[in-house]
């Protein structure tokens, strides 16, 4: 995959904002400061994923789109001893909607917010009104992942978790 960075994505205007060189962003890295790595697909494609990181915050997030530059999922972490636990995860839905980017409201959210000592909290908010459970004793140890060397994003942005 090929990644271009900048500090943050706009998701109104579905661009990035104050571009970086791949150079610029992996000082960024290094120093913990905020920036953003986004997938470069096939030439006029929508990019699909986009990484935040903020080492200095101890957060990464991951966010994937869909062909409307919506997000549909996005992974939160936390720097724990060293490691990223998967704090929550987020996924939006847009039932027929065709808006673009920032411009769309999710008809659906589903919310999992994970502790390390594994208790899941899931929260569904829709049109209809808001639910919620918790569960104890849920195994958590595919939530950990290590901090990525600069670039090498494979193991944090994978969007199949279980």
């Amino acid at each position: 995959m090929i990644w271009t960075y900048c500090e943050q994505w706009n998701n109104l205007t579905e661009t990035p904002m104050n571009p970086l060189t791949p150079e610029q962003a992996q000082v960024r890295h290094a120093s913990g400061e905020l920036y953003t790595a986004v997938s470069s697909p096939a030439v006029q494609a929508a990019p699909t994923v986009r990484l935040e990181m903020r080492l200095e915050t101890e957060y990464a997030s991951v966010i994937f789109m869909d062909e409307y530059g919506r997000d549909t999922l996005d992974y939160t972490f936390r720097l724990i001893n060293g490691s990223f636990f998967l704090e929550t995860s987020t996924s939006y839905s847009y039932g027929n909607s065709q808006e673009r980017g920032g411009y769309a409201d999710a008809d659906r959210t589903e919310i999992y917010e994970f502790t390390t000592d594994g208790v899941v909290r899931r929260t569904v908010e829709a049109e209809d009104g808001e639910s919620k459970e918790s569960r104890h004793g849920i195994d958590v140890s595919a939530n950990w992942e290590p901090v990525p060397d600069f670039g090498a994003y494979a193991s944090l942005i994978r969007r199949e978790r279980q």
